[in-house]
């Protein structure tokens, strides 16, 4: 890199994401797209010795650019000074309650219905700043540093969140909290997003640098740093990423956002193979488009790659099948069968349910007309499927003009899009255009956060110098559900089902499993000397396990949710298995639950006992007490 042309840098990715783990250790989260996330320990995966969930860590890193933006190299403690500057917070108990997205006709008053107002959470606590914890600015520089996030407080207790770390060339390690989620008063939780007197150590805010190179200060554009709850799945990918949302959001500041023609390996295929990877979470999933089933999505792909004329109707079938983002009307049975922003019980809003984006939507168009880019390996009419194209390699393999891009697309792609209520990482504000100062990067607030009142309505939310026009610390995760806990413990599947389908339709399932294949019949399934017959039970995906079995019934609610709030680090990790494919259909690799404390399946036959004892959970899914109809999902979910 020639450092004499260096005119301006930029912290990568735009926004890193970090997430939640009872363990002091780590590993660092994708950072190129499609990467396939092995776990860090053979015998452990994704936890560590004492059976903790590993925090996954954001690494942030900083690219020099010249005067025409082209990229001439990551800058690291070889090439000068770099010192970080991180200033996070969490301000959700000071902030307003979840009750649905404000963004939306059914609470912004859009369509003849009143509108709504969100109050506040805590709002008899007057001292506001009790609420917050803010640790304040830090700042790290060098080569293996280490630094606390610490100095919040909520009311007089202090709350760690996280810690800033440094690699061997000074890139910037972004460790999140370790499930600190309580109550000041020790009263237990009620809802699903909004509990008074509670805390949790999720936290976000601006990242950037101070870069130095010879005796010039260089100019460095900043980003942002979410930290979120657990991944549960790591490598499995909801169908409408954070990636997507917020390509929507910023088309109208870089209209080149929209490709004149789609991509299939890039544009068409993540959605398909994403349909088609959710049977390791769902078990609907599996049952409509996994392996083996009759629209097997991974064993047709690249037929659907192709522009032949012949598999027009194919193409132009499969595009009719997704959800329509204007939703005009309920489209019940559409792609993805994905409960949406406007869930409610009976269903009363097209918004029931979740779509595509609406660019998402036209390069489907496109490609089910044959205009889009071919570059995936296809198959010819009546020929033999080509092998699939290979993982991606390592970042540093990628053409430099690429690595930023790729950084800020690997963190977004393993984030999900929706459904916003209020969802996992981030939620509806991030599909405003006013949030962003130019794509994928966050506007800066200016001056100290204001005060909106008791309450919060779409009016306020939306509007020019609002909450949403610029961010600042804490300003992102402020609108998620408070302790996260609740929340993931609640959003599960099938509370209407879907014709006569327990699976679906389902919220999160890539971070928060449904159904899935435990140790035992992966065990079963791999094992060759078995017959058939019994390796296909075992893999069938109407005998997956329910993920939270081993939790108190759902039916009793409150004790669920707050049983979730300490054992959130019991529960299993869906992670991918290698294994000899013996070519008798079965996937390889597959993806299995694993890392189940020991006695939480003893735990799970307790649960189901006392459900059937009290004449709960008339529906099962192979000992998993099938999700209630509760009233209100508003309050429950």
């Amino acid at each position: 890199m020639d450092l004499s042309k260096v005119s301006y840098c930029k912290v990568h990715p735009a926004i890193g994401i970090a997430r939640i783990g009872g363990s002091e250790d780590g590993f660092i989260g994708p950072e190129v797209p499609g990467e396939v996330r092995t776990p860090p320990s053979p015998k452990y995966g994704f936890k560590d010795r004492k059976g903790r969930l590993l925090r996954q860590i954001a690494r942030f890193r900083v690219y020099a650019y010249d005067k025409s933006g082209t990229v001439l190299g990551e800058v690291t403690a070889d090439h000068g000074e770099v010192t970080w500057h991180v200033h996070v917070a969490n301000a959700k108990a000071a902030w307003y309650q979840f009750i649905e997205a404000m963004d939306i006709p059914d609470f912004d008053g859009s369509q003849g219905t009143p509108p709504g107002s969100a109050p506040l959470r805590n709002a008899k606590v007057a001292d506001r700043k009790q609420l917050v914890i803010d640790p304040g600015p830090k700042s790290i520089g060098g080569r293996g540093k280490k630094l606390g996030l610490d100095g919040g407080k909520f009311f007089k207790k202090k709350v760690s969140l996280g810690e800033l770390r440094t690699d061997d060339a000074g890139r910037l390690l972004f460790f999140g909290g370790r499930g600190d989620s309580a109550s000041v008063d020790g009263k237990p939780a009620e809802t699903f997003a909004n509990n008074d007197g509670w805390h949790d150590d999720v936290s976000d805010g601006p990242v950037t640098a101070t870069v130095r190179i010879g005796k010039k200060d260089i100019p460095v554009e900043h980003a942002w740093v979410i930290v979120a709850p657990p991944d549960y799945a790591p490598g499995v990918q909801a169908v409408i990423t954070m990636w997507d949302v917020i390509r929507d959001a910023c088309l109208p500041l870089d209209p080149s956002l929209k490709p004149a023609k789609p991509s299939f390996k890039n544009d068409i295929a993540p959605l398909f193979q994403r349909l088609a990877d959710n049977q390791w979470v769902n078990g609907g999933f599996g049952q409509r488009w996994g392996s083996g089933s009759a629209n097997d999505l991974g064993a047709n792909m690249s037929i659907l790659a192709t522009d032949a004329e012949i598999y027009r109707p194919l193409r132009e079938a499969m595009f009719a099948s997704f959800r329509n983002p204007s939703f005009q009307t309920m489209e019940e049975d559409a792609i993805p069968p994905v409960y949406g922003d406007g869930m409610s019980l009976p269903p009363i809003d097209p918004r029931q349910f979740y779509s595509v984006t609406p660019l998402q939507y036209d390069m489907l168009r496109q490609w089910a007309a044959g205009d889009f880019i071919v570059d995936y390996p296809t198959q010819t009419p009546y020929g033999n499927p080509p092998p699939p194209p290979p993982p991606p390699p390592p970042l540093e393999q990628w053409p430099l003009q690429e690595q930023p891009g790729a950084l800020d697309r690997a963190a977004l792609d393993n984030t999900i899009g929706g459904p916003f209520h209020p969802g996992c990482e981030m939620t509806w504000p991030m599909r405003q255009t006013i949030m962003w100062e130019r794509p994928f990067r966050l506007k800066l607030r200016k001056g100290p956060p204001k005060d909106y009142g008791p309450e919060m309505t779409s009016a306020i939310v939306l509007s020019k110098g609002g909450p949403l026009d610029g961010s600042g610390p804490g300003d992102v995760s402020r609108w998620m559900a408070v302790p996260w806990q609740t929340d993931t413990s609640s959003c599960l599947y099938g509370y209407v089902g879907w014709e006569d389908d327990v699976f679906l339709p389902t919220f999160w399932p890539v971070r928060v499993p449904n159904n899935v294949l435990t140790e035992e019949q992966f065990a079963i399934v791999s094992d060759p000397k078995r017959p058939y017959a019994e390796r296909w039970q075992a893999f069938d995906f109407r005998n997956r396990k329910y993920w939270l079995r081993y939790l108190p019934p759902r039916e009793d609610y409150q004790e669920s949710i707050n049983a979730f709030v300490t054992e959130f680090n019991e529960a299993g990790v869906v992670t991918l298995q290698n294994w000899h494919d013996d070519k008798l259909g079965f996937p390889s690799p597959m993806n299995v639950e694993l890392g189940v404390k020991a006695g939480q399946e003893k735990k799970a036959e307790q649960a189901k006992k006392v459900a059937e004892t009290k004449g709960l959970g008339a529906r099962k899914v192979d000992g998993g007490v099938r999700p209630p109809n509760l009233p209100n999902p508003r309050k429950y979910r």
